[in-house]
């Protein structure tokens, strides 16, 4: 009865305020139901390749490969965490959603971005096998101070295209560093040293954790909160993330 009722005032307001594109000058009226992105654009995405990358930390690499691969630095230096997948470039209007998305409260996007993130997983990962999705986890200075996290939004929304349990408690961001964007692919390392922790070992050991994130780029985040989730016992960790970013070093 509730989900009826959602859709007729879902309707209605399409009726007075009907809903365009949220992709750059597109300015189509949406055509997918109770979304903002209409098909045509949503089909036009660019969408990450996976074939071109990484198995594990799902950097890409200048060509296909029909194969399996791993990079040099995950064979020599394997991540905490065992699979990584992204469904989109970072780049052009998937930059600007995504930082809308952050930074701007349009939090609105966040099932058109769930569509695409559970297409990934499904696609790349075994979703059927997850036990639970965590969301990265923000410091509570800057939760309050942006009034949300992101990456449980996103994490919430995939929870229930899976039929799995969204997991907000059982690991936390334990220091306040200084943005990732500010940083080199070293200094993301070590500014991220120790910043999470596991609160709920007894849950976390033995699971499969699905970690999610909006945009990687080095992976480094991935990996500092993938680190406390092993150290207590987690079966495997593997992450997806909404989109993935190049980097230089």
């Amino acid at each position: 009865m509730r989900e009826s009722f959602r859709r007729v005032l879902t309707g209605l307001a399409d009726v007075v305020w009907p809903r365009t594109c949220a992709v750059g000058a597109c300015g189509r009226p949406v055509d997918r139901p109770r979304r903002h992105i209409c098909s045509t654009c949503f089909a036009a995405l660019p969408f990450h390749e996976p074939g071109g990358a990484c198995h594990v930390c799902g950097m890409p690499i200048p060509a296909k490969t029909p194969h399996v691969f791993v990079c040099e630095a995950c064979d020599k230096h394997p991540p905490p965490y065992e699979r990584t997948c992204s469904a989109l470039d970072y780049k052009g209007d998937v930059e600007e959603m995504i930082k809308d998305f952050k930074y701007n409260r349009a939090s609105w996007l966040a099932e058109d971005f769930a569509d695409l993130l559970e297409g990934a997983v499904r696609a790349h990962l075994d979703g059927a096998a997850v036990d639970a999705l965590f969301p990265v986890p923000l410091h509570p200075n800057r939760l309050r101070s942006r009034g949300y996290n992101q990456a449980a939004l996103l994490a919430r929304a995939l929870a229930r295209r899976l039929g799995r349990r969204c997991d907000e408690k059982s690991l936390a961001r334990i220091r306040d560093t200084p943005k990732q964007s500010l940083l080199n692919g070293v200094e993301r390392r070590k500014n991220l040293t120790g910043a999470f922790a596991a609160t709920r070992p007894t849950f976390i050991r033995g699971r499969i954790i699905l970690l999610i994130d909006d945009v990687t780029t080095t992976g480094s985040t991935l990996a500092a909160a993938a680190e406390p989730l092993r150290a207590a016992g987690a079966a495997h960790v593997w992450c997806a993330t909404l989109a993935r970013a190049p980097h230089d070093s």
